[in-house]
Parts: structure tokens; sequence; C-alpha cells
């Protein structure tokens, strides 16, 4: 009885032993991307909000891609004196294309289904103006 106690608890050490040690993630794997964010690329066509003044509507957003993980936003309308804004976003999934955690230049989320935009730009510099823009691809 003595030797089947032993071998029983024999068994079970090493089975818990190779539950430790086999067929481990040890290896690092790629952090995985959403996808492209070129979908976000494009002119928007919406409203602006700027603190302290009405909103104004049929303004133009341009977006373009500085890199793979950057896009810019550029309003047309020059005489606003909008700062252009650069934001790291991500592909969410391919249902959004946002700003990658918090962001000192403001917050981008684009709606891939929609194709609609929501930008704010935060001031970053003196002189610089909050706004938000709301629009749709065109």
């Amino acid at each position: 009885m003595k030797i089947k106690m032993k071998l029983m608890y024999a068994v079970v050490l090493a089975l818990v032993t190779f539950a430790f040690v086999g067929c481990s993630k040890d290896k690092d794997e790629p952090i995985q991307k959403g996808g492209s964010i070129d979908a976000a690329v494009g002119t928007y066509k919406g409203s602006i909000k700027i603190a302290g003044v009405d909103k104004m509507f049929d303004k133009i957003l341009v977006v373009t891609k500085v890199s793979d993980g950057v896009l810019k936003a550029e309003v047309s309308d020059k005489s606003l004196k909008l700062p252009v804004k650069q934001f790291n976003v991500v592909n969410n999934m391919n249902i959004s294309i946002q700003t990658a955690g918090v962001s000192p230049e403001g917050s981008f989320l684009f709606d891939v289904k929609n194709k609609t935009l929501l930008c704010q730009g935060e001031e970053t510099n003196a002189g610089d103006i909050f706004y938000t823009f709301e629009g749709t691809k065109q």
C-alpha cells in the first residue's frame, strides 16, 4: 500500500511539474494593430466651434498622413488662425481611427462606417485656440 501511495505521489508531482513547464508563450508576440489609418485621410466638410465664438458651418478640414501612426489635421480657412495639429492614432479594428491614448494635441475620432470625424485641437502653445470640428468625409 505504501508503494502505491508513493507511486501515486510521484505521478502527481510529475504531472504538476509538466503543467508549469509545458507549452507556454515565452515568445514576445508583436502588438496587434487594427490595420491602416489611410481611411481617415481626406477632406472633411462640417462645423467648427471655437471657444467664445459662435459655431461656424461649411468649413473644410484636410487630414493627411504623416507616417504609419500619425495624421495631420489642418483647417483650410487660414483667417481663423487655427494651428495645424498632428495626432498619434491607431486603427481600432476598422471600426474607428482614433487618438492613441491621451494626446496633448487634442483628440481625433474617425468613424470608419459613417465616415464622420470629431476632431478637437487643444491649446499647446501660447496663442493657440481650442476648437472642435465635426464633419463628414467628402
